[in-house]
């Protein structure tokens, strides 16, 4: 329930954002390339998270190509300008985000974690951040405790699977015994039967 919270908190505050940025929105539709890179060029740098929730937010209604594109522009610049706050930030929010197809907690976490550590986020950055990283640390912990379900569960049918094979080995010896104790009994009656019999 607490990641739910969460998760409704987080697209509370994206889904503010993008509409009293909606200025922005309609640069982006006048953007006849559909390049995420020309849109955030429009943007005044600032101290606000407004740069990064618009980004989340064109983002997010990206088909998967074009997501794979973002993300192959954004390790570009970043490897021409490594300290590229906005460009890390998106990094974080392509493997952060619930609606990329390139999620993955456990990065998102860990460069999150590192731009939190270095304090080079402001104001109300700084507050996403937070609030990204909270989102990403719960549903991080639910990934684990299910992935730790999923282990107890393959465990224990493993277990099954073994003590299965045991009971039928089990049963077959059982099987093998009755059979000798059967065929001793046969002996037995047959000899017992000669014994009474009339001698001719």
């Amino acid at each position: 329930m607490k990641t739910f919270n969460l998760f409704i908190t987080f697209f509370l505050c994206l889904t503010s954002v993008a509409c009293v940025n909606s200025a922005v929105k309609q640069t982006a539709s006048r953007n006849s390339t559909g390049n995420i890179g020309e849109v955030i060029k429009t943007f005044t740098r600032s101290n606000d998270a407004n740069e990064f929730l618009n980004f989340a937010d064109l983002y997010s209604n990206l088909p998967v190509e074009a997501q794979k594109q973002e993300l192959t522009a954004t390790n570009q610049a970043l490897a021409d300008n490594p300290n590229d706050l906005l460009q890390r930030m998106k990094l974080v929010m392509i493997y952060g985000l619930p609606s990329s197809n390139l999620f993955d907690g456990p990065k998102a976490q860990n460069l999150l974690q590192q731009l939190l550590q270095e304090n080079v986020l402001f104001h109300s950055q700084l507050d996403f951040g937070h609030l990204l990283f909270d989102y990403l640390i719960a549903i991080n912990k639910a990934n684990k405790s299910n992935r730790d379900d999923q282990k107890r569960v393959e465990s224990a049918q493993q277990k099954n699977e073994v003590l299965q094979v045991k009971l039928d080995a089990t049963q077959q010896k059982l099987e093998a015994v009755q059979q000798k104790l059967n065929e001793l009994k046969n002996i037995e009656k047959s000899m017992s039967e000669r014994e009474l019999a009339p001698r001719k």
